[in-house]
């Protein structure tokens, strides 16, 4: 049985911190990222409550492998909603199918859930999250592999806390858009380790300069996992000395110093959107990741590689009580 060895932890909203870097900021660029900034802020209102079907292929490749383990096929139930908690709106998923083989009671199970109140409750939302996240497999161990999590970051009061650069202009799809690098420049970092590392995050967001509308992201991150470790478990030569008075000649109890230790480990997430002509939104249409870091098969810790790559389709948006909204023409 796969048994990752990595975590990956994200911070809450309303971080302030200390600035990294101080980068100035691109007047031509200045307006670009206030539109963007106002379509993140109100995509939330805009496409709560909608549910899609997510079709999610993940594949592990092992060193020294001739060929990939086989693949892990999810089906699961995406949805994107507010939380009643006031931090916004949030993208997650909930797994009904492993394999072919349906999860028992878990179909529908967020329509239920979220069409049965004003909002949905930020620990029942948590709550799915992390249970759906068992189902993943490769070396990271993770609950924030949702396509609209690179979205996030660039609520409007969080702009200040990256570097942005203009690359160029890209058609996608037929779409012109802006083409923009960015690094996370401000701690403590949206992301971190199980210690409390900070680990910046970088990579490129592809924007409708007319009005903000994010097409494209592509999210980067390394060194971000970690795992317990002690001097007795790292260096055994540390073991206690025998001590010939205890019952023949045994060791003394070895209370090791935990720490955390960093492992070599990376990780790219790629969400190309798509326009809705039924709900009018872009909405995520595929998502394709790559994770890099150690993983343990049976004892021994291996390098592994996993790639996979999500659908989304058959978009449906509802309002509370149970009542879908009328799709514009």
């Amino acid at each position: 049985m796969l048994r990752p060895t990595l975590l990956v932890v994200t911070l809450a909203t309303g971080l302030t911190g200390a600035p990294l870097a101080q980068t100035p900021v691109d007047p031509v660029l200045e307006p670009v990222l206030a539109r963007m900034g106002a379509y993140i802020n109100a995509y939330g209102d805009r496409a709560a409550l909608i549910v899609a079907v997510e079709k999610y292929t993940q594949t592990v490749m092992f060193e020294g492998a001739q060929a990939p383990a086989q693949p892990r096929r999810l089906v699961a139930e995406f949805a994107i909603v507010k939380t009643s908690d006031g931090s916004g709106w949030v993208g997650f998923r909930d797994v009904v199918e492993v394999n072919g083989k349906a999860v028992s009671d878990r179909r529908d199970r967020l329509v239920s859930l979220f069409t049965s109140a004003t909002n949905a409750d930020a620990s029942e939302v948590t709550r799915i999250a992390n249970e759906s996240a068992r189902f993943n497999v490769g070396p990271v161990s993770r609950n924030f592999n949702v396509p609209t999590a690179a979205m996030f970051f660039f609520l409007p009061e969080h702009l200040s806390r990256f570097a942005f650069t203009r690359r160029g202009t890209t058609k996608i799809e037929g779409v012109e858009t802006w083409e923009v690098a960015f690094t996370e420049t401000r701690t403590p970092t949206f992301i971190m380790t199980r210690a409390g590392v900070d680990v910046p995050v970088s990579g490129t967001l592809w924007i409708k300069p007319d009005d903000g509308t994010v097409v494209r992201t592509r999210m980067r991150m390394s060194n971000f996992a970690d795992q317990m470790t002690s001097p007795v478990q790292s260096a055994p030569v540390q073991r206690p000395e025998i001590n010939p008075a205890l019952p023949q000649g045994r060791r003394e109890a070895a209370v090791p110093t935990m720490y955390w230790q960093r492992i070599d480990s990376a990780a790219e997430i790629e969400v190309t959107y798509r326009r809705s002509p039924q709900i009018g939104l872009w909405l995520p249409a595929v998502m394709e990741e790559s994770y890099n870091g150690p993983i343990t098969l049976t004892v021994n810790p291996s390098v592994g590689r996993s790639t996979t790559r999500a659908t989304y389709s058959d978009f449906k948006q509802f309002a509370t009580a149970g009542t879908m909204v009328v799709p514009k023409p």
